[in-house]
């Protein structure tokens, strides 16, 4: 049963001219408007008497809507609640996003449709822009050379760039909305589920190395907590951890020589240079040795120089 609605009648006048959202009856047959509010008026820029007599509804439609339009209003029942998202069109040819929702009556003795409208634009410009900044971030973290992923207070993955997947070799689509241990439980087993508790408990961003035996490679994790949240920046350092392993073996291998230079063989060499004194002051006036001990400590003393000289540079490099 349609709405019977009359211009006398009290209660239409307060709910239509006074709501503070733009209204309007429009005729459905010939899309001409039989009444707007004040607030249409405001809204649109029209006079009332322009939307009465020289526009109809197509002329706030865009012309790349008007048949999506005409179709509408073909495939509308008459006693149908729409409620639809339109672009409209102003008088000063601004365009709008609007909300509106459309009832039948009859009014003045014909079939028309009244409708209220919500603007959205400034809505739809914060969604956009919000969007926008989404992609933006999006964008960024699936071109970072860090694995990145984060975990809702139920240990949910909610986020997986790719850098993730090929670092833990594990795809998007098998963990996102997934607990991380599901696809692995060894993941429970690790130094990371720890930290993660602690950051959701304490809010402590919490950096650390680990090693994952099953993939062979050392990780370095930052966890970061949010307020019911926590984001996961993780690089494979295993080429990293390899050069400071070779590093140590290199520097034990110098300690080494080092140990070799100063006990192993400068020790004997002190014994030579000793027994080289002792025959100095004993064939001291003997012609026949002279030269030899000469010869002898200026090698020993060579050697000496040498083993120092060694030293210096394991010293140095270590």
């Amino acid at each position: 049963m349609q709405l019977q609605i009359r211009d006398t009648d009290i209660s239409f006048n307060v709910l239509f001219h006074h709501n503070p959202n733009p209204m309007w009856i429009v005729e459905v047959d010939t899309l001409k408007f039989k009444e707007v509010n004040e607030a249409a008026v405001k809204h649109y820029g029209y006079t009332r008497y322009e939307f009465l007599h020289k526009i109809t509804l197509a002329d706030i439609r865009p012309v790349y809507e008007q048949q999506d339009m005409l179709n509408l209003i073909k495939r509308i029942r008459h006693n149908q609640t729409i409620k639809k998202e339109l672009t409209h069109i102003k008088k000063d040819g601004k365009i709008i996003h609007v909300n509106i929702t459309s009832y039948t009556i009859t009014y003045q003795g014909g079939l028309c449709r009244m409708v209220i409208v919500h603007d959205i634009t400034q809505q739809k410009l914060k969604d956009i822009k919000l969007t926008e900044a989404v992609d933006r971030i999006n964008e960024t973290l699936e071109s970072i050379t860090d694995g990145f992923f984060t975990l809702d207070s139920k240990y949910r993955v909610k986020y997986w760039n790719k850098e993730a997947e090929r670092i833990l070799n594990l795809k998007r689509e098998t963990i996102l909305n997934k607990k991380l241990w599901s696809a692995h439980s060894y993941y429970r087993e690790l130094t990371l589920f720890k930290a993660i508790n602690n950051s959701f408990k304490k809010k402590e961003t919490i950096k650390f190395d680990e090693y994952i035996s099953p993939l062979e490679k050392w990780l370095c994790f930052t966890v970061y907590p949010g307020t019911d949240s926590v984001a996961i920046y993780f690089q494979d350092i295993t080429s990293q951890k390899h050069d400071e392993e070779q590093i140590n073996l290199k520097n034990q291998s110098l300690n080494r020589i080092a140990y070799i230079n100063s006990h192993l063989i400068r020790k004997p060499l002190a014994n030579i240079l000793g027994i080289i004194n002792s025959l100095e002051d004993s064939l001291h006036n003997d012609k026949h040795f002279e030269h030899p001990l000469k010869m002898l400590r200026k090698s020993a003393t060579e050697l000496d120089n040498v083993i120092k000289e060694i030293n210096k540079n394991v010293e140095s490099t270590i």
